[in-house]
């Protein structure tokens, strides 16, 4: 064993500065190597997380676009209707020149353009917060079936006040020689829908607004109940008993919609645990009963569903309903029959009809 000494020793041999530095350089060359493996692997790793990320995007806007293809449907005429139609699909939009209202977009049946046939219409009102751009695929979806359905960009549309500008918007278009819906919207078939505050919107309009009588049916999924509107106010009440056409209500059985209280004298208490849900089977039983008996009415909850999806998973029925009622389809109508599919049907509950086959 050779011992060096810092001061006074005789220099290393130069053989064992050699080693040295070639051991030196083969673990820089080692630790190099390693750290090039590791770089590769950490981007490998980031790679493989913004694919997976990136697919699961394209996956959701995939689904969201054909979300009918993901809607659980069981009964036969509920199968149908659920499915996209047989019609291709176009769209218009129109500058409301109104900010509340945005614009007005139109889906249609491609082939109206070189049509002389007219069209029924349904006229959607969106929910709180949301734009038309959120029920894109649910109105293209129902266009597929022969309908116009128009929606617009109103953000709180409670008192129907848009939706009776979007009337009167399809009036002035049915009328202009130089637009392709000239003569070709059927102003007596017109059908509106509307989702959770769209609910008290449609309600509103038939009800409060000048064309309310033009409208012919009427369907809301998981609308605002009267507890909320009263809470709220400000344009959100409504008189539900003043309807007197057909009226097709829905909710989910979820805790948004459904919450836990059973009746509107109920106060929501988060101390006590009570929850009065958005549309709870207390305000569509309500609702129910307070519409007259001399209109078709129908309401339905569907099981494990809840307020943000609503439309889209009773979107087969909602369909079937203004086939029925706008189109004339008997056939459609039979699902909404006492004892009829929908009745039957083991994806939903609390289901009451006054409709004789």
């Amino acid at each position: 064993m050779i011992f060096y000494r810092s001061l006074g020793c005789p220099k290393a041999p130069g053989w064992a500065y050699g080693l040295k530095e070639n051991t030196s350089l083969e673990e820089n060359k080692s630790v190099k190597k390693v750290m090039m493996t590791v770089f590769k692997i950490v981007l490998i790793l980031i790679a493989v997380v913004v694919v997976g990320v990136v697919a699961l995007i394209l996956f959701a806007l995939h689904k969201e676009s054909n979300y009918y293809k993901y809607t659980e449907a069981v009964g036969e005429i509920e199968q149908k209707y659920t499915a996209f139609g047989d019609k291709e699909v176009s769209c218009q939009e129109y500058d409301a020149n109104d900010d509340v209202i945005g614009k007005y977009a139109v889906w249609y049946p491609s082939e109206l353009e070189s049509s002389n046939t007219q069209y029924p219409v349904v006229i959607f009102a969106n929910g709180t917060g949301s734009t038309l751009s959120t029920y894109k695929p649910f109105l293209t979806h129902l266009s597929s079936w022969g309908f116009i359905s128009v929606g617009n960009d109103d953000e709180n549309t409670r008192t129907g006040a848009s939706l009776e500008e979007t009337i009167k918007f399809l009036i002035a278009e049915n009328e202009k020689k130089d637009s392709i819906f000239y003569h070709k919207i059927d102003l007596d078939n017109i059908g509106i829908a509307g989702h959770s505050q769209g609910g008290p919107a449609v309600f509103n309009m038939v009800t409060n607004q000048e064309h309310g009588s033009m409208v012919k049916a009427l369907y809301a999924a998981s609308a605002t109940s009267s507890y909320h509107t009263m809470v709220m106010a400000d344009g959100w009440e409504y008189d539900i008993s003043r309807v007197n056409i057909p009226t097709f209500l829905t909710a989910g059985t979820g805790s948004w919609d459904a919450g836990n209280a059973t009746s509107k004298e109920q106060v929501t208490d988060d101390k006590n645990g009570v929850a009065q849900g958005i549309c709870p089977l207390w305000s569509l039983q309500e609702n129910y009963s307070l519409l007259p008996e001399t209109v078709d009415k129908v309401i339905a909850r569907k099981k494990n569903v809840d307020h943000g999806d609503s439309y889209k998973q009773f979107d087969g029925y909602m369909t079937a309903w203004f086939v029925y009622h706008l189109q004339g389809d008997t056939e459609a109508g039979k699902a909404f029959a006492i004892g009829g599919e929908l009745s039957a049907n083991s994806l939903y509950q609390d289901v009451q009809t006054n409709i004789n086959e």
